[in-house]
This record gives C-alpha cells, sequence and structure tokens, in this order.
C-alpha cells in the first residue's frame, strides 16, 4: 500500500513539474478579427493597419516578430500606452500578464505573413544570441574571404578571383539585410528592412553567381554558343530587373520580383544542368563545384523535409549551405587559377626555352635579364654580364659532325646551369654564344661567378657517341655598380671583352704551336 502511494506521489509531483514547465508554451498572442480564433499568424496588407491582439501570459514574456518589409510599427497596450521596445535583430516587446488585450499599428510595404512569437525573456535572449553569433559569423566569414580572395585576384590579375569575391560579397550583403542583423546596431532605419532594396541583392546575388561559374568552369569552352548566351541572358535579366525595380513602386517591384522568380529558377535550373555537365566531361574543379551544389541541396533538406530534425537547422540551414559553399568554392578557384597559372607558366617557359639546350632563348632571356636590370636599378649592388663563346666551333662541326656540334652546346649549356644560381639568367643568344647575368649584392660575389665559370670552360674534355672532343670557351666577363637601364649596351661592353679574351687564346695557341 505505501508503495503505491508513494508512486502516486511521483507522478504527481512529475505531472505538476511539466505543467510548470510547459507553462510558457502556452503564452500565445492571438489576433483578435483572423478567421482562425486561435491563429497567431498575421496576414498584413499593404499600407497603415492595426491589428488588436489578446494575450494569455502569466508572466513578463516577449513578443516578437522579423522587421523585413515593414516601414513602422508599434505596439499598444488596452490603455493605448506605448510597449518598450527592446533592441535586437527582429522588432521585439517586453509585455507582462497585463496586456491581456494589445493593439499593434503596422505600415508594412507590401503584402505578407508574419507569425507572431511570445517567449519568455530569457529564452529570447539565448535565441536572439544565438541569431547574432551565428550571423556574426557568417557575415565575418563572408567579409574574410572577399577581402582575402579579392587581393589575391588584385596581385595576380586575375578576374576569377574578382568574380568569387562578388559572389560571396552580395551574398553575405543580402543575408546581412534579410536577418536583420543591422537593425541592432540601427533600429530607426526602415531603409534596411526595404524590400526593394533586399530585392536588389537578390538578383545581384543570381548574376554573380552565374558569372563565377561561368568563369571557374569555363562555359565557353564547354557549352554552346546559345546555350551560354541564353544562360548568361537570364543572369543579365535578373541583374536588371532587380536594379529597375529601385525605381519603381512598390505594387511593380512586387510584380518584378514574381518574374525575377521565375527567371531565377530558370537560370539555376541551366546553371545546374551546366555544372553537371561539366563534371561528366571531367571539367578541372567540376566536381568540387558539384560537391558545393550538393551540400546546398542537404542543407534546404532541413527546412523542407527534416523539419523537426533541428531547430538551429530548421532556421539557419540555408545559412550553414552557403557558408559550406563558399568554402567549397574558394578551394575550386584556388585550383582553377593555380592551374591557369601553372598553364601559362608552361607556356612561357616552352615559348622562351631554348629547344637544345634547355636554357633561356633569346627574348625569354632579354625579358628576365630586364627584370634583373630593373632590380638591380632600385635596389644597388653589382651587376655581373658574362658573355660565352666556344672557341673554334664552326671546326669542331666541320670536323665531328652537327650532332657532336650539338653535344658540345647542351654540355656547355649544363655547366652553366650548375655554376649559376636558381635566380640568374642563363640563356643562348644562338648558335655557340650563351649569356649569363646575376645579380650580386658585392664585387666579392660577382667575381666568384665570373671566376668560377671561367674555370669551368677554361678546357673540357665532352665525351660523344663516337669521340672525345677538347673544348674551350672564351668568357667576357662585365661587372658594374653603375645603373643602366640599356641591356643592349651592357652586351656590347661583354661582347667586346670576350673578343679580347678570344684574342688571347688564339694568340696563346699559336705561340704553342710555332
Amino acid at each position: 500500500m505505501t508503495w503505491r502511494v508513494s508512486l502516486n506521489f511521483v507522478r504527481l509531483f512529475i505531472g505538476l513539474f511539466l505543467c510548470a514547465a510547459s507553462a510558457h508554451s502556452l503564452a500565445k498572442c492571438y489576433l483578435e478579427d483572423s478567421a482562425d480564433p486561435h491563429s497567431s499568424t498575421m496576414m498584413l496588407q499593404s499600407g497603415d493597419q492595426r491589428l488588436r491582439l489578446i494575450c494569455n501570459i502569466d508572466a513578463q514574456h516577449i513578443l516578437y516578430f522579423p522587421r523585413n518589409y515593414i516601414n513602422y510599427n508599434q505596439l499598444y497596450d488596452s490603455e493605448m500606452r506605448k510597449v518598450q521596445r527592446l533592441p535586437s535583430a527582429f522588432e521585439a516587446y517586453a509585455i507582462d500578464s497585463s496586456n491581456d488585450r494589445l493593439y499593434l499599428d503596422i505600415n508594412a510595404q507590401v503584402e505578407r505573413s508574419v507569425t507572431l512569437k511570445v517567449t519568455p525573456l530569457s529564452d529570447f535572449q539565448k535565441y536572439v544570441s544565438v541569431h547574432t553569433l551565428t550571423m556574426s559569423l557568417f557575415i565575418g566569414f563572408c567579409l574574410a574571404l572577399t577581402l582575402y580572395v579579392g587581393m589575391l585576384g588584385n596581385s595576380m590579375q586575375n578576374y576569377g578571383f574578382y568574380s568569387y569575391s562578388f559572389y560571396v560579397f552580395s551574398a553575405g550583403v543580402f543575408f546581412l539585410l534579410q536577418e536583420g542583423l543591422l537593425n541592432i546596431a540601427f533600429p530607426q532605419v526602415a531603409l534596411l528592412a526595404n524590400f526593394q532594396l533586399h530585392l536588389l541583392f537578390a538578383g545581384v546575388t543570381v548574376f554573380a553567381g552565374v558569372k563565377f561559374l561561368d568563369q571557374l568552369l569555363d562555359f565557353k569552352a564547354l557549352l554552346k554558343g546559345w546555350q551560354r548566351q541564353f544562360m548568361l541572358g537570364m543572369a543579365c535579366a535578373a541583374l536588371a530587373f532587380s536594379v529597375v525595380q529601385l525605381i519603381l513602386p512598390v505594387s511593380d517591384a512586387m510584380k518584378i520580383n514574381s518574374m525575377l522568380s521565375l527567371i531565377t529558377l530558370i537560370t539555376m535550373t541551366c546553371t545546374l544542368s551546366a555544372c553537371v555537365y561539366a563534371a561528366y566531361r571531367k571539367v578541372h574543379c567540376a566536381n568540387l563545384v558539384m560537391l558545393g551544389i550538393a551540400v546546398m541541396v542537404f542543407t534546404m533538406l532541413f527546412r523542407l523535409v527534416f523539419v523537426d530534425v533541428s531547430a538551429f537547422m530548421y532556421r539557419y540551414a540555408l545559412i550553414v549551405g552557403i557558408t559550406i559553399e563558399a568554402f567549397i568554392f574558394a578551394i575550386a578557384t584556388s585550383r582553377k587559377v593555380k592551374k591557369l597559372d601553372d598553364d601559362r607558366l608552361s607556356a612561357f617557359k616552352r615559348a622562351s626555352t631554348d629547344s637544345l639546350c634547355k636554357v633561356l632563348n633569346r627574348s625569354g632571356w632579354e625579358g628576365v635579364a630586364q627584370s634583373l636590370l630593373n632590380n638591380f636599378n632600385k635596389e644597388g649592388g653589382y651587376l655581373t654580364l658574362l658573355f660565352i663563346d666556344i672557341d673554334k666551333f664552326k671546326e669542331i662541326n666541320d670536323q665531328y659532325g652537327h650532332h657532336a656540334g650539338d653535344k658540345v652546346l647542351q654540355v656547355i649549356a649544363k655547366i652553366l646551369m650548375s655554376r649559376c644560381r636558381e635566380q640568374d639568367a642563363v640563356g643562348r643568344l644562338g648558335g655557340d654564344e650563351f649569356v649569363v647575368l646575376s645579380h650580386c649584392y658585392s664585387e666579392g660575389q660577382a667575381e666568384r661567378l665570373a671566376a668560377r665559370i671561367e674555370e669551368s670552360l677554361a678546357e673540357r674534355d665532352i665525351r660523344t657517341e663516337n669521340v672525345v672532343i677538347n673544348a674551350t670557351a672564351s668568357v667576357g666577363a662585365y661587372i658594374t655598380k653603375e645603373r643602366c637601364k640599356d641591356l643592349s649596351s651592357l652586351l656590347t661592353k661583354a661582347d667586346e671583352l670576350m673578343y679580347s679574351v678570344k684574342e688571347k687564346h688564339k694568340s696563346a695557341q699559336c705561340t704553342a704551336n710555332p
């Protein structure tokens, strides 16, 4: 008997606890004139209106609703006294048990439905804190990514970075306005909740996203001309409509909004199809783009299918999806730009490299040498120009054949590359003439480089397939610390020094063989 009494007491205690815990959920405000007597959803008309509310609360609560597309609102009690408004991302008012009847004056920009929510102050503070933190992190992420990628684009002069920055920035501004974060700092600025301003950034985001994917996946090469032009035309139409509606009345902007929704749907369908086709054709970074789109689709399911799984994801699924997608697209953009830079570098190397000796050809060497010369003129130091000519190279070709001559050229080029630093410019001007330009920071360093190369080329046995050839080279070394912008005058001076050395070699050979 005793245990039954105890069990009933426990049940009673649990029941009272649950009633107390659920008391807050019973608190609600209803629309007095609504067709549904227990409805808390307001069907707003454009313009001024007054809504009569009947509230059922037993302690201090917060009545709040989103500010979007509302020019003005004020809550009054039954005696028409203003109710205290709280600063937050939402329109929020503090009410208590004495406020059983309230009046809400609203001036709405467009027709729309708004749901009134009533919650205890502590729960409201938690909700606002989570909302503010989530949106602040998202906006901070978008801003940091926009600036970082934009600076990379500026340093590399690549428009792929700019289009990505534009896309992330416009998406960040759209959600910044949509989620009311600026209302905290600027509660009296009605422009921040303006329907037409939100519509503008919606159109800009669509346009920026399509332009970004067009450059990232190279739709110009992937799609037929009319397909790409149709998709870009839809994106431009979205941008144009979103800009034009700014100067129109709100009623006309609402009509444009319907058109913009249709255009956006067509544009995104075309873009998604193009992305799938790019992944099928194994276009570079297409798989990453598809991953980003898949993340967006998955997070949107929390708003459409998995509604009861997570209250946080239901509220912020789109924000989370955009954040992850932006990060994935940033990786895709960096990889794409790196590939383009690698391709340009490879093309430059192919165009500027001597095919036989694998050193810079004349045009390639002149470009690198001019850059070294400009750096020398800015920073000072010593400039070392070596002009190298192989002795009796014509006799080597005549006696052993051009194949043996080519082998001699290749060995000389390898010697020069091995004796020079990576930042030195080593090139072949043509025939048997080589040049080396080096920017040194001391005279001793410049002299050691010249001596190292002269010693290596003084006499060298070069083994070919059939014969060993004894080859020498004359090196003209010109070292200066005087500023000079004319590369040709430096070559002339080094060439003159080289011919002086060659004449000494000829004189020495004549003396040795009278």
